[in-house]
């Protein structure tokens, strides 16, 4: 009995030797510089790049989390990227009831927009003219709306104004005698005698909000006067909305304010139009060597193919890096056009592009917050500078082990796509330089344990 055991204890103690040799490291926050050194790794991997179109990305859900956060409005010529427009198309809802606009008379209507900072984009130094239209189609909210997607509205403009944006000077507001001064918002004036039928109508419209937008369907907002410029809107900060400022009876000066909200909808119709730019060579079915594309709005994506991850053989691989650079290609202007802030590796599914694991884990391992360290130590993709230049070269570098050993397993499809965080939210877009640059190709390294 006592041999057996002895016996026992030697084989138990061979297994654990043979299991240390082939354990993978685990990955993450604690997978330091000097663990990497004690692996194999390989960086020559031959990679092709594909750019590609996006049909659409979704704008409107019921799921407030699907929604949009910040609404780009604008019209830009971009010499590398074509040109590109967005409208907006929103419901603003009664705020509570509202009888007290009934036969009332209207003193004024402004429109106000919100800025959102993270939307500006291209020249914002030269005048612009935005244009409100009424939509004559109601949009049904439980229903998903995509990019592509415009609704009907009347020919004749509701409102409109020229000015030149500044999104970060605050408002002074005179009212009632009182002077306040508020957050940088656009104040379009609605002329009265384009809406001032509101006040005319049943109680029913001020009391229900499916009567209320069985009237009011909705506004279009449209940028007219511009060819080079993209502001973000944040509509469902307080500060947006219609408001209309009335009296009635011994009631003077007072102010309804129509609010967007998560329970109304809210899109964005975003165009694309490749010809004659730069990156429209990108587009046709042979793989990308001096440049790729990704962009955001419902603009350009590339995908990655990896021509020789079976050459690694019989391996554990315990982390994948992969390291791209951007630039501005002759013609660029990077005053105007700078790059995309978080880029983030994706998949295919059989419906939609969605954010790979690798992007998903540290998106839960710190609260959904990519500006956070923990994200960028967990997955990275952040936008770091290289060369100031001119031109100037950046790099990002993403942790892809997870979405890499699916391909590896043959449980995923061997393409990653690449898109901006958020892509329906940000204007910005990016150029890499693609496998035939002799500095700065994207390179892909993987670290691992041979069996």
């Amino acid at each position: 009995m006592a041999l057996y055991r002895r016996f026992l204890f030697i084989a138990c103690a061979a297994f654990l030797v043979v299991l240390s040799c082939t354990k993978p490291v685990l990955i993450g926050s604690d997978f330091l510089e000097d663990e990497k050194a004690s692996l194999n790794f390989q960086d020559t991997f031959d990679l092709s790049f594909f750019t590609e179109r996006t049909d659409s990305i979704l704008v409107h859900s019921d799921f407030s989390s699907r929604q949009l956060i910040t609404y780009l409005l604008g019209d830009i010529n971009d010499p590398i990227f074509g040109h590109y427009k967005t409208e907006i198309f929103a419901q603003p809802l009664l705020p509570t009831i509202s009888t007290a606009l009934k036969d009332a008379f209207i003193d004024s209507v402004i429109l106000q927009l919100k800025y959102d900072t993270l939307g500006n984009y291209g020249d914002l130094n030269t005048p612009v003219t935005i244009e409100v239209y009424r939509m004559t189609e109601r949009p049904t909210f439980t229903t998903e709306f995509y990019s592509d997607q415009r609704f009907t509205t009347e020919m004749t403009v509701l409102g409109s104004l020229t000015f030149i944006p500044k999104p970060k000077d605050s408002v002074t507001i005179i009212t009632s005698g009182d002077t306040v001064t508020v957050a940088p918002h656009i104040r379009i004036p609605i002329p009265v005698h384009n809406i001032g039928g509101i006040v005319l109508q049943d109680s029913s419209v001020f009391s229900h909000i499916d009567s209320f937008l069985n009237y009011f369907n909705g506004l279009n907002i449209r940028m007219t006067g511009a060819g080079n410029t993209m502001i973000g809107i944040d509509l469902l900060d307080f500060e947006s909305g219609l408001s209309f400022f009335f009296d009635k009876g011994a009631s003077l000066d007072q102010e309804l304010k129509f609010v967007f909200t998560p329970a109304s909808v809210k899109t964005v119709y975003m165009e694309h139009d490749y010809t004659g730019s730069f990156a429209e060579a990108s587009l046709s079915a042979d793989p990308e060597n001096d440049y790729w594309f990704v962009q955001g709005l419902s603009g350009l994506t590339t995908k990655m193919v990896i021509n020789d991850l079976n050459k690694l053989g019989d391996i554990i691989i315990n982390q994948a890096e992969l390291e791209v650079f951007c630039t501005f290609p002759p013609g660029d202007q990077s005053n105007f056009y700078p790059p995309i802030q978080h880029l983030v590796t994706q998949e295919k599914t059989d419906t939609t592009i969605q954010n790979s694991l690798d992007v998903s884990v540290a998106l839960s391992r710190t609260g959904g917050n990519q500006a956070s360290e923990g994200y960028e130590t967990l997955y990275g993709g952040v936008l770091k500078s290289v060369e100031a230049g001119p031109p100037a070269v950046y790099r990002y570098n993403m942790k892809v082990t997870a979405q890499v050993k699916d391909i590896f397993q043959g449980k995923k499809e061997n393409i990653i796509y690449f898109n901006p965080f958020d892509k329906g939210n940000v204007p910005n877009r990016s150029v890499m330089f693609g496998p035939g640059h002799l500095k700065y190709a994207p390179r892909l390294r993987i670290y691992y344990t041979a069996l």
